[in-house]
């Protein structure tokens, strides 16, 4: 599994809902930006074939992984596709035991102690903590104190302003969504533009 190296990388782009068609070349200025790993939703449009694509084209340069995975027929279908790691915005425990049996790493969504720590015993050894703008980041800070064993990745509201807030809180990582991914950066397939925005992402959170 490759748990390790998720918990070593500061930024994990969310393409939710990105054309199909631009795909490729979106992510290839995330790579270029200095992104290692990225998470495509299921809801996106031929989600699994972006994530077949992505592998295809760029092997190891990215890390691929499949997010909004709500059911079994999810993670089945984003396994089948060939993702590397499982994200949720809820716990549903037959996910994280399905993607734990196919020896791929699964980052359940939660909001509460209770729900971090049941998604660590059932074998997840990061969570995805959703939304955590509704979270400040002292709630990070805390919940580390009992917490600490669980490495938490941040979702939902995260911006380039308080983006490093929840990092030096305790959190290992940060999903970035809508406030990298631009819509207008990807409506004029602005690509050299969505590049520098990574760059200083990466730079912020190194």
């Amino acid at each position: 599994m490759i748990y390790n190296e998720l918990k070593l990388l500061k930024l994990i782009p969310v393409l939710r809902k990105i054309p199909y068609e631009t795909s490729q070349s979106l992510i290839e200025a995330l790579i270029l930006g200095g992104v290692k790993a990225i998470e495509v939703t299921m809801d996106t449009k031929n989600a699994t074939e972006i994530i077949k694509e992505t592998r295809q084209n760029f092997g190891d340069r990215v890390i691929v992984g499949a997010g909004t995975v709500l059911t079994i027929e999810d993670c089945i279908s984003a396994l089948d596709a060939g993702a590397q790691f499982i994200v949720s915005p809820s716990l549903n425990l037959a996910v994280v035991e399905h993607s734990l049996k196919n020896g791929v790493a699964v980052i359940p969504g939660v909001f509460t102690p209770t729900e971090m720590q049941t998604a660590y015993s059932a074998g997840a050894q990061m969570i995805k903590l959703f939304p955590a703008s509704a979270l400040s980041p002292s709630f990070i800070k805390d919940v580390k104190g009992p917490l600490s064993h669980i490495a938490i990745m941040t979702t939902g509201g995260i911006t380039l302003a308080n983006a490093k807030s929840y990092l030096e809180a305790g959190a290992a990582a940060i999903g970035a969504g809508s406030d990298l991914i631009n819509k207008e950066l990807v409506k004029n397939e602005d690509w050299a533009l969505l590049q520098k925005e990574t760059e200083r992402w990466i730079e912020l959170l190194s």
